[in-house]
């Protein structure tokens, strides 16, 4: 399993774009490029662009 950035495949996740919460906590998945791919509360896959947002990991 690899880690980037603190972040290892399964961390919860909440996910910020201009300081405000978009789609909840999540579930980190990977980045892949410049994107974030991570799962949301309603089960639905994201591939977020790393440009816009904020990622803080749920302890």
């Amino acid at each position: 399993m690899a880690t980037l950035n603190g972040l290892t495949e399964g961390d919860k996740i909440r996910v910020f774009s201009a300081g405000r919460e978009i789609d909840g906590r999540g579930v980190f998945i990977r980045f892949q490029g410049n994107f974030l791919i991570w799962v949301d509360s309603h089960a639905n896959i994201n591939v977020t662009s790393l440009d816009t947002i904020n990622i803080r990991k749920v302890s």
